[in-house]
């Protein structure tokens, strides 16, 4: 008789919201993170608290001081490091069951590495042309996406099935964005994250969702949730 899997008491309190064949489903899957920054590591921290099996994280840039205000590993103490290595040693701090593998390199020069064998990417990038590539990557490896963008009090969260046109239909006509950074504020960078993070967990577990090749918009100032009914 084979040995059934003993679910790690790391994620007891997940049992109810999913089953226990779930966790372990989550503990076996791949989920790959571009970009480490404000959506990146807070969907790197719940992916790794969710209890995700294995996770590629990339990012070439470093912490600066600006980006204490919104990004989680952002510190005084990590000012100058890389932000995908700073991650991976918060993940592996959390509880041992997450393997990470960091890239500090442009995904495009990692795309065999990050792709390879992944079940879902999840785009935490912060310019338009990226994300294009990025999509474009996704279909050519047939992997489901994740989108997420913020600024200020608004933000979007959207999901690219393999195949699907989002992206394209989101940022089609989109010329290149200005080139002062915007603002953006932590309590918007968190919500978002935490929606991507749902929504990567639905499609890990075969679950439908209102937002697949769909998206919603997001304004906390006004406390207004709008998804887009494409098929009207």
């Amino acid at each position: 008789m084979t040995q059934a899997k003993k679910l790690p008491d790391f994620f007891a309190r997940n049992i109810g919201s999913i089953t226990a064949a779930q966790q372990l489903k989550l503990q076996e899957a791949i989920v790959t993170v571009i970009g480490c920054g404000g959506l990146g590591s807070f969907v790197i921290e719940e992916l790794a608290r969710l209890g995700i099996g294995s996770l590629r994280i990339c990012d070439p840039d470093r912490f600066s001081i600006s980006n204490i205000n919104r990004q989680l590993y952002a510190q005084a103490e990590t000012l100058g490091q890389y932000k995908a290595a700073v991650a991976a040693k918060r993940v592996r701090l959390l509880h041992g069951q997450t393997t990470v593998l960091p890239v500090m390199n442009r995904f495009q020069e990692e795309k065999k590495q990050l792709l390879a064998n992944t079940e879902v990417v999840v785009d935490c990038l912060d310019n338009v042309s990226s994300r294009r590539e990025l999509a474009g990557l996704c279909n050519q490896y047939q992997i489901p996406l994740v989108h997420g963008a913020v600024q200020q009090w608004y933000g979007q969260v959207g999901v690219q099935l393999a195949g699907g046109t989002l992206i394209q239909d989101l940022y089609g006509s989109h010329k290149e964005e200005e080139t002062t950074a915007p603002s953006v504020l932590s309590c918007t960078v968190a919500l978002i994250a935490s929606m991507q993070v749902a929504e990567t967990c639905k499609l890990l577990l075969g679950m439908e969702s209102p937002l697949h090749n769909s998206w919603i918009n997001i304004d906390l100032q006004r406390v207004t949730f709008d998804i887009i009914d494409r098929k009207g």
